[in-house]
């Protein structure tokens, strides 16, 4: 059999690999279009809601621009995490869309399928055969840290492009022209977290090619070029730089802890779930304990002698990268287990890039990746294969057992079908206002983030055709969200309320707000929330005015 059509069947293997991964974590309901029961959760939610609000708003410039989600402080697509990469497209034909829609699953579907490609891709390129290839895939794709990210942050669940990234690095032959800037674009589209890692590998490959001669500098240049005008193209069109700030709080705290191969989150029956600090799951980095086993017989093997290439020319640019990475994800304060051990100053500029990125414990996934397939590779090629294949598969299948509470979770918890969520607003008040033609939700004071009411109003807002300034958004622009708050005092002291707006007030703002209320206005409590409606006197049939008690 030809050489090609052994490596075709290969991919092929691995991408039926992935997509037997995808249904048995996900199971096949996240593949109705208008199945959205299981996105009402957590992060999940802001998701979809960012998608529901963008599908819902007129095109802007740029066209990733999400006005109606925010309001003063609304950003973009892309700052809600909304996978601009299929929100563009897919609301280009949202007049062939049914109501709901939801393109999550199909992301899913894809990223597992992609996982599971470039990993075998890289063992291939590492040296490896195929069938050890598609082991190694096979443990990329029940990675903790992969299989922890997906139910929880779907559009950062593209680890994929982390291992194109390192595939392009390690093809032995040297990437086309248009490979990598390929790659930032559509990284561009998805997540900047991954775009930032992307980034970092390009640099590291960038300085092995004209380090080692592949590359001629002409060629780096009109790469580096294309690349950059590439991603800052497709960062423009998706609304990336819609806020004037990035800095978010968490930096320091979303961190890795310095014993991230063993400590398990709970992702092990096996290994104890050793203690670690409050925050850095973010840094959940476990390598899990069929790929502890196989490090242990490369370890004991001697196969770790070809470690040493990682000092080479071609090698070390990578390695080095690696490490920074890693050093980068501990953060400036370093804890081992759940004890903080020292803070350490950082230049200005290192902390606002943190500040930027806040959840730092992310950037050792390029080094975990290449080691899970690097132990793999190198302990198959250390035995013959009648010996390394049962023993690389055994430890795959400990591992899987070892961590199937875990992964199972997300299927067996996944609500039936439903083309809607449950409704937390059961006051009349609510239709009654969206009849009356009240388009509109506002918060005093403004209230926004992910402890705000933003699920709730968000979800009746969006399936009611009006915007609201209660939004949980990636980032705020501060001086946005300051002026917001400086014009709502001025509105409560001046009494101009907008017309057709539903106010959900605290206790402070409804005392000063019922001083300028009319006869023709209404003040009552609704579901546990004080609402205001300037104007909605007639629509309080039924209900009790609110009285300042």
């Amino acid at each position: 059999m030809p050489e090609r059509l052994r490596d075709a069947l290969g991919v092929t293997a691995a991408v039926l690999l992935g997509a037997a991964a995808f249904f048995i974590y996900c199971g096949w309901w996240v593949l109705i279009p208008t199945n959205i029961a299981w996105l009402d959760f957590a992060d999940r939610a802001m998701h979809q809601l960012g998608w529901m609000f963008y599908r819902d708003a007129p095109w802007g410039i740029p066209p990733g621009r999400s006005p109606l989600l925010g309001i003063e402080i609304s950003n973009s697509i892309a700052l809600v995490d909304g996978l601009p990469l299929f929100a563009i497209p897919f609301k280009l034909i949202e007049h062939w869309l049914p109501r709901p829609f939801q393109y999550w699953g199909y992301w899913l579907l894809l990223s597992f399928v992609l996982q599971s490609a470039f990993a075998w891709g890289i063992a291939r390129e590492l040296g490896a055969g195929r069938v050890v290839a598609l082991l190694a895939a096979a443990f990329v794709l029940i990675t903790p840290t992969y299989l922890f990210r997906v139910p929880m942050h779907l559009a950062l669940s593209g680890h994929w492009t982390i291992l194109a990234a390192l595939f392009l690095y390690v093809r032995r032959e040297p990437p086309r022209l248009w490979m990598w800037p390929l790659l930032l674009a559509v990284t561009s589209a998805i997540h900047a977290t991954l775009l930032a890692m992307v980034l970092a590998l390009w640099a590291a490959a960038l300085a092995q090619r004209y380090w080692t001669g592949r590359g001629r500098l002409p060629h780096l240049v009109g790469e580096i070029a294309f690349g950059v005008v590439a991603a800052f193209a497709v960062l423009w069109t998706v609304g990336f730089f819609g806020t004037g700030s990035y800095g978010s709080y968490g930096y320091g705290d979303y961190k890795l802890n310095l014993l991230w191969p063993i400590i398990s989150y709970g992702w092990s029956q096996l290994v104890p779930d050793l203690p670690h600090t409050g925050y850095d799951y973010e840094g959940l980095s476990f390598l899990g304990v069929g790929v502890l086993a196989v490090l242990a017989l490369a370890l004991l093997s001697g196969a770790v002698v070809h470690l040493r290439h990682a000092l080479s020319r071609h090698w070390l640019p990578l390695t080095l990268m690696l490490l920074a990475l890693m050093v980068f994800a501990f953060s400036k304060d370093l804890s081992a287990f759940d004890s903080d051990l020292v803070s350490i100053p950082v230049p200005g500029f290192i902390d606002a890039i943190g500040a930027a990125f806040r959840s730092t414990g992310r950037f050792v996934w390029p080094l975990l990746y290449l080691v899970t397939i690097g132990a793999v590779v190198l302990v198959a090629g250390r035995f013959r294969a009648a010996l390394a294949l049962p023993l690389i598969t055994v430890a795959f299948a400990v591992q899987a057992w070892d961590s199937s509470p875990k992964w199972s979770e997300f299927a067996d918890r996944m609500p039936a079908p439903s083309a809607t969520w449950p409704a937390e607003l059961q006051s009349p008040l609510w239709e009654r206002a969206a009849a009356a033609g009240y388009d509109r939700i506002r918060s005093i004071p403004v209230d926004e983030g992910y402890g705000s009411d933003w699920k709730a109003l968000g979800y009746f807002a969006v399936t009611h055709g009006m915007d609201t300034d209660i939004a949980y958004l990636g980032r705020v622009d501060g001086e946005a969200l300051g002026a917001l708050r400086t014009r709502e005092q001025e509105v409560l002291a001046s009494g101009a309320f907008e017309p057709r707006t539903i106010y959900v007030l605290d206790v402070r703002a409804s005392l000063l707000a019922s001083g300028h209320a009319g006869p023709g206005d209404l003040i009552t409590v609704v579901d546990g929330r004080i609402v205001f409606l300037p104007g909605g006197h007639a629509l309080g049939e039924g209900l009790d005015r609110w009285s300042g008690d």
